[in-house]
């Protein structure tokens, strides 16, 4: 009878123990977005399918969306989150690396520096055309990045378009434009 006494104080110490340490493991993160350093402002990345506008800017800080749900925290400023803002109000952060999402001005291609490293100052046509080209090509990069962001985010196909217009229907709504409609070539046309 002694030796189950102390098997079974051994199995409630035992289980006590687990208990405890499951409780202090919890997630003890305030629901809801929790801003240390507010970074840059906030850029419209579309509207919803309930015609609610979705935002979207960089903070350092902690987001959980519910009891239920893992914490997200930035981890500096380099790192902060990017929170999607449903009218204002966050509906959703995630972390990620500030060079990767924004265009740095002073960190030209390449393409646009001379064999020392330093800005063009003296252009031909065919190096001025590879720096635009290179500087183009940073953009798009960027604005498909946005893109899918925004789709992801819950933006409607034709919000994204709005807010981040593709290469194609650019050139065709300025070719357009300058031309007008009546000098542009219709296909429904009847020669």
């Amino acid at each position: 009878m002694k030796g189950s006494t102390t098997v079974g104080i051994a199995v409630v110490v035992l289980g006590g123990g687990v208990a405890w340490y499951e409780r202090t493991k919890r997630d003890k993160t305030p629901v809801g977005l929790v801003i240390t350093t507010q970074g840059s402002p906030s850029l419209t990345v579309g509207t919803n399918s309930d015609g609610k506008d979705l935002t979207a800017g960089a903070v350092e800080g902690t987001w959980r969306a519910d009891e239920d749900s893992l914490s997200v925290a930035s981890e500096s400023a380099e790192k902060p989150l990017l929170v999607v803002y449903e009218d204002g109000t966050p509906i959703h952060a995630e972390v990620i690396t500030m060079s990767e999402w924004v265009i740095d001005v002073a960190n030209v291609p390449d393409e646009c520096l001379d064999s020392d490293g330093n800005e063009l100052e003296n252009w031909t046509l065919i190096t001025q055309d590879e720096c635009e080209d290179a500087i183009t090509e940073q953009i798009k990069d960027a604005a498909k990045k946005w893109r899918v962001f925004a789709k992801d985010a819950g933006s409607t196909d034709e919000s994204i378009e709005t807010m981040f217009p593709t290469q194609e229907s650019t050139q065709s709504q300025a070719a357009e434009s300058i031309f007008g409609p009546m000098l542009s070539l219709q296909s429904h046309f009847v020669w």
